[in-house]
């Protein structure tokens, strides 16, 4: 992993082409508001950035973190967060006390613009290098990929996702080049560093972790040192931050929040009637919980399965729906949409239809098992369990890079040449496709959201 991040001469100019792509989509993010984004000084952040930023569900919590040191994340499932931002709170707020303005969407863009180009990095470096595909063929999947809706906005969205495609994405290199290597294994302080990482910036991320050393490992994976120095470790580490974070921010604040509110409520009318219709909106979108407890709150076993299947796992995450574009579900968004045109369908059943027969292929490789094994955890936890199952389109970058994976055993398989040309000649159609249609909605989407002050 020690020369990971080293770009060689052949990965230059797919990595200036990323570079420049995703500097103009982080572009797009920094004109959204800016005029009240940028704002400095002792202002009220969460209500700037909570009431005017909507980019379908994606959270701004970096940009408040960034504005005003609080703990916004919720701990037990992003634990690393806040302290990863801190030092960049420290720098922004002294940029701010300098030239009274907020520099926070310009350190996220760059923290999105670096990370998403180097998973751009890796999935081309798993296509060619553990696929072994051709050159071509691989720039051609990794462009596939991100002409996907949910990757195209994790690129530029003031969100996690991107840092936690960006740890996935090396994680699948590293364990994938191991596995096409005889005798070579995954290191504990690899996967020590992997855990840690990944784990904190979310925290369902360590059975993915866990699952690539095993593969790769096998029963060295439950050696005492290996395992100690793998996962009891960092999560040791981690579990010290989480708790030093919740008793020394989150409770006393949490305690004087309650206070505070309780107080408006009762002198407040228009505060506590809106106060009470957002409570009353938000129980209309919870399901029916697995159980009871926090980390359960987010489950939901009544909605339908086969809706988030169609319209968002396989659908939003890839291509956008046309009406209520980027609406967030928890404000506006009707939790299922449908498509206008058949073709949309049509597009969707056709990828569906080469992940399949990408993993009929490849059942027997033993990368690809690890891969779908992944997809299984995001399965049974968004599909199964229903958590986040409403807005599971956010949650893309967690496991679409499955799909180019499974669509290399295809591309392996075919043996005449016109098959190949012809595969070829459907993915790069779909790619410009669901490229120049997810821009069309998303660019005019974000220029609106630019306003000016009053």
């Amino acid at each position: 992993m020690r020369n990971i991040f080293a770009i060689k001469r052949c990965e230059r100019l797919l990595c200036l082409v990323a570079f420049l792509a995703f500097t103009i989509l982080n572009g797009l993010m920094i004109a959204y508001n800016y005029s009240l984004f940028t704002r400095g000084g002792n202002l009220g952040f969460w209500g700037l950035f909570f009431d005017h930023y909507i980019v379908s569900g994606f959270d701004n919590l970096s940009y408040m973190t960034m504005s005003r040191w609080k703990i916004y994340f919720q701990l037990y499932r992003h634990p690393l967060l806040p302290t990863f931002f801190y030092p960049f709170y420290l720098l922004n707020h002294w940029l701010m006390e300098l030239t009274h303005t907020n520099f926070a969407i310009f350190i996220e863009a760059f923290l999105n613009v670096v990370t998403a180009t180097y998973s751009c990095l890796f999935v081309y470096r798993i296509l060619k290098e553990v696929q072994r595909l051709r050159e071509k063929d691989a720039l051609l999947l990794t462009g596939f990929f991100f002409s996907f809706a949910s990757i195209l906005l994790t690129s530029f969205v003031p969100d996690h996702f991107v840092f936690s495609l960006f740890f996935l994405t090396m994680t699948l290199y590293v364990a994938g080049r191991a596995m096409k290597e005889e005798k070579k294994r995954m290191k504990a302080w690899q996967t020590m560093l992997l855990s840690f990482f990944a784990t904190g910036v979310t925290f369902t991320n360590i059975a993915k972790i866990g699952l690539a050393d095993l593969f790769v490992n096998g029963k060295r994976t439950f050696r005492v040192r290996h395992f100690l120095l793998s996962f009891i470790f960092p999560l040791g580490a981690l579990f010290a931050i989480y708790a030093y974070q919740q008793s020394t921010f989150v409770e006393p604040d949490a305690k004087l929040q309650a206070k505070v509110k309780e107080k408006k409520l009762k002198k407040d009318q228009k505060f506590a009637a809106k106060y009470e219709r957002q409570h009353e909106f938000m129980k209309s979108r919870t399901g029916t919980q697995v159980a009871n407890g926090r980390f359960f709150e987010w489950t939901d076993l009544s909605s339908s399965r086969t809706d988030a299947i169609v319209e968002n796992l396989f659908g939003e995450s890839i291509q956008l729906h046309q009406e209520h574009v980027l609406e967030d579900v928890n404000k506006s968004r009707p939790i299922i949409l449908r498509y206008r045109s058949a073709l949309n369908y049509i597009a969707e059943l056709m990828i569906i239809l080469l992940f399949l027969g990408g993993l009929i292929v490849g059942r027997k490789d033993k990368f690809l098992q690890l891969c779908m094994a992944w997809f299984t955890t995001d399965i049974v936890l968004h599909i199964i369990l229903g958590f986040g199952i409403i807005e599971v389109y956010i949650m893309g970058a967690h496991w679409l890079f499955v799909i180019p994976i499974a669509i290399t055993y295809l591309f392996k398989r075919i043996r005449q040449r016109r098959m190949l040309i012809g595969a070829r000649l459907l993915i790069a159609v779909l790619t410009l496709t669901l490229m120049a249609y997810n821009l069309s909605l998303i660019i005019p989407f974000m220029l609106r959201g630019f306003v000016t002050p009053h």
